[in-house]
């Protein structure tokens, strides 16, 4: 008789890993997809049931979990899930004896309709001594930004967000019925950031920033004024007493580098003159008649006012100023002198800082002069002539001083660039020649730009095109000449020739686009040349995505989904039906020919069955779409079944069989198995293996002369296993084994036989003299006998099953 005894195991199994797919790759809001999950053994999914998972979404409003179904035959649970909204979520997986994974799927948003308004500006950067005049426009788009024809004239709002900084011509703008944009225009102010908002109902709104900067390389903080001064000067310093004379105290707005200053508000400015030495009660401010205070009105630089000082009186005059929230310069004084009559006087030009800004400017003050430098009066009219060493940079405007005047203020037209030197020329009694102080950007430092006003430009339609200057710090700035801005030919864009007068600083082409695609456009005005990299065209499917498992497996059947993106990779609904074809290099794998997307979707799902472990092309091809081709991977994944049993049992004993299912060496479970047994009663049965890929059977050996066993499943291309036990008469001892026997040992390594035990995946078989045959047939159990029986003779017994386990690989390879 032979007892079984089950051998427990003691070792800890290492969890296994998830598998996951998300079908589709690119989940779009309002939609559901598939996640797909798997168990993982060497990165090769196994169709191994996973019990209790448990699937949780970081963020429900993003991502919600709808149900989980396993299918029973590729044991893949499949995870529906619902994308509820634009964003990123957490995906968790948990399953007792996996490990636990995370990570994150993107939710895109709708791409259809009327959704968004975009804003652009341009220039969207300016100085304040610079230019004031921008554009803007309002588009209508798509959630993904592509433009969208309006359905019916569409009314948007306009706003600034500070209306001190940026002035608009407009509250609303309309985009006309069958157009996509319309255009604008707006001034800056003063410095500061400001953002330019467009609204309207049913659709998310738009806005664009504006920046304004105080002075060259300012970071357009508002509060920059509190960095500029009022320099206060007063020429002539010295003036004649002989009859009533005249000088000017002139103020004027600068940044900390003494460069002029527009003002953006007329700035009040307190005039305050004493004598240099003053007097108790001193009742002489009589002699001088001027005003008390002056002002800088918006746009200029400078404010003067008039001193005139009665005949006759010698003195020292301290002239000083004040003005609220500005910093101001120190008191400057004058003289009145008493001088002789002169009736050839010299001409003098005292100047002021200059800004290069294309407008006319108080440059400074002419005057009649001794030899000392005293200011008098012309005793006739003088013709002086001034000259500018470059007229394009500084233009005299009138240098005319009549008789009985003294001194003058002299204005002139700048250019837009500051010279490397400039000479002004005076040329009276005796020539003298200055060298004025002139701020702005040199010719060299300006760059020619060019941009579409629109955000997005739709083929086979008229859009503005804006050319314009930048500065140093890439602030809008005027053009030095009058010029011709024009684009060289082009296939894709064409446009308007315009000329652009000096002064000003913008120019808005009408352009067309003839059709789609990418190109850059040439422009260039005089010396100033640019390039623009332009894309024509609203966004559309253009690609195909294939969301598939890394390993496909032989024989099973494997969902795959097909999606539709833009160029950005962005899904995008069709807009009709689409039909796709797909083809493979062979005929390894069984698949549709065709898989349609309908109207309004973006993906469709399609199932395929491997036939063979090979690495197979298939190409998938439709109408408006370029080739795409993917490899698919396709592993072998045959299951083993091996029973598990003694040799041979006595009529009427009770004895166990397992049968282990298995997979790239891991367990697997849930495996249907059919049995066929012959000559044995069956007392325990399944027919589906357990979690641990395990069947046990317990049969009764019946009066015969033995027992067939043979399991089959169907669900791996009918694989099969079988076993013959020997059953025993009473008294009887086991026969030598037949001549086929030798060829069973050495290709079915199911049991191995040991010196006392006979081993099969945890059988044990008492009474070693049933070995004895075997060992003088078989050199290799006859090897293990004697060197298992070396072992047992160190080992304690709680030992020696550790050492049988790690002998039984030996005796296999051999």
């Amino acid at each position: 008789m032979a007892v079984s005894i089950a051998v427990p195991s003691s070792y800890a199994q290492s969890p296994n890993d998830f598998g996951y797919k998300m079908m589709p790759e690119k989940l779009v809001e309002g939609t559901e997809g598939i996640l797909q999950v798997y168990g993982l053994t060497n990165n090769i999914p196994i169709p191994n049931m996973i019990d209790d998972l448990i699937v949780v979404s970081s963020d429900q409003e993003i991502v919600k979990i709808l149900e989980l179904s396993t299918n029973q035959e590729t044991a893949i649970t499949s995870v529906k899930l619902k994308a509820v909204d634009a964003g990123t979520a957490n995906i968790a997986l948990a399953a007792p004896g996996f490990a636990s994974e995370e990570f994150s799927i993107t939710v895109y948003g709708i791409k259809q309709g009327e959704q968004r308004l975009l804003v652009k500006t341009v220039p969207d950067t300016f100085t304040i001594n610079g230019p004031t005049k921008g554009y803007f426009s309002v588009e209508l788009a798509d959630i993904d930004s592509n433009p969208t024809l309006a359905k019916q004239d569409t009314v948007i709002s306009i706003s600034a967000s500070n209306s001190e900084i940026v002035s608009l011509f407009q509250d609303s703008i309309t985009i006309n019925e069958g157009e996509y944009f319309a255009i604008g225009e707006f001034v800056v102010n003063k410095p500061g950031e400001v953002s330019l908002y467009a609204e309207s109902q049913n659709t998310e709104s738009g806005n664009s920033k504006i920046k304004v900067m105080g002075i060259s390389g300012d970071e357009d903080d508002e509060k920059v004024e509190d960095n500029f001064r009022i320099q206060l000067y007063v020429i002539p310093e010295k003036i004649s007493n002989f009859a009533t004379s005249s000088t000017f105290a002139i103020v004027q707005l600068q940044g900390p580098d003494g460069s002029p200053i527009k003002a953006t508000e007329t700035i009040p400015v307190s005039l305050n003159i004493d004598y240099d030495k003053p007097i108790f009660n001193d009742r002489r401010t009589t002699e001088i008649s001027t005003v008390n205070s002056l002002v800088i009105p918006p746009g200029s630089t400078t404010g003067y006012a008039k001193l005139s000082v009665q005949a006759g009186i010698e003195e020292t005059y301290s002239v000083s100023i004040s003005a609220e929230d500005y910093l101001v310069s120190d008191s400057v004084q004058f003289q009145t002198v008493l001088t002789p009559d002169v009736d050839e006087p010299l001409t003098k030009l005292k100047t002021i800082p200059m800004l290069a800004s294309g407008s006319e400017q108080l440059i400074g003050v002419l005057y009649p002069a001794d030899k000392n430098g005293v200011s008098l009066i012309n005793l006739k009219t003088v013709e002086s002539e001034i000259n500018s060493s470059d007229r394009d940079i500084l233009a005299i405007s009138d240098d005319r001083m009549d008789k009985g005047s003294g001194a003058k203020l002299i204005y002139g037209k700048l250019g837009t660039t500051k010279p490397d030197r400039l000479e002004i020329t005076i040329f009276g009694e005796e020539k003298e020649t200055v060298f004025p102080t002139i701020y702005g950007p040199e010719r060299t430092e300006l760059d020619l730009v060019s941009e579409p006003l629109v955000s997005k430009i739709m083929p086979k339609t008229n859009f503005p095109m804006i050319v314009y200057l930048t500065n140093e710090d890439k602030a809008s700035w005027y053009f030095p000449d009058t010029s011709n801005v024009v684009m060289g030919p082009n296939e894709l864009v064409k446009t308007t020739v315009q000329t652009i007068s000096e002064g000003q600083s913008v120019a808005l082409l009408s352009s067309q686009s003839i059709k789609e695609g990418k190109t850059s456009l040439e422009f260039e005005a005089n010396e100033f040349t640019t390039t623009l990299d332009l894309n024509v065209g609203a966004a559309k499917p253009s690609k195909i995505e294939l969301a598939y498992p890394d390993h496909l497996l032989s024989g099973m059947k494997n969902t795959l989904s097909l999606q539709i993106v833009d160029n950005e990779g962005n899904p995008i609904f069709a807009n009709k039906d689409t039909e796709f074809r797909i083809a493979a290099n062979d005929n390894s794998i069984e698949m549709p020919q065709t898989v349609t997307i309908k109207k309004g979707q973006h993906n469709a799902f399609f199932d395929i069955i491997p036939k063979q472990a090979v690495k197979t092309e298939i190409s998938i091809l439709a109408s408006d779409f370029p080739l795409s081709r993917f490899d698919l991977n396709t592993v072998e994944t045959t299951p083993s079944l091996i029973i598990s049993t003694v040799n041979s049992i006595t009529a009427g004993e009770s004895f166990d069989l397992v049968l282990d299912a298995k997979i790239l060496d891991s367990p697997l479970s849930n495996v249907k198995v059919n049995w066929d047994i012959q000559g044995a009663e069956i007392q325990k049965i399944s027919e589906v293996t357990d979690g641990s890929g395990k069947i046990k059977v317990t049969l009764i050996a019946e009066e015969t002369d033995s027992i067939s066993v043979q399991a089959t499943t169907t669900e791996f291309d009918q694989i099969s296993v079988s076993k013959e036990i020997a059953i025993l008469k009473q008294g009887q001892t086991l026969q030598s084994v037949s001549e086929d026997s030798e060829s069973y040992f050495e290709s079915n390594l199911g049991f191995i036989l040991i010196p006392g035990v006979v081993i099969g995946s945890g059988i044990l078989l008492r009474k070693r003299s049933l070995l004895e045959p075997l060992a003088e047939r078989f050199p290799v159990i006859e090897s293990a006998l004697d060197r298992i029986d070396e072992i047992f003779e160190r080992l304690e017994i709680s030992e020696r099953m550790e050492s049988i386990k790690e002998k039984i690989p030996i005796i296999k390879d051999r």
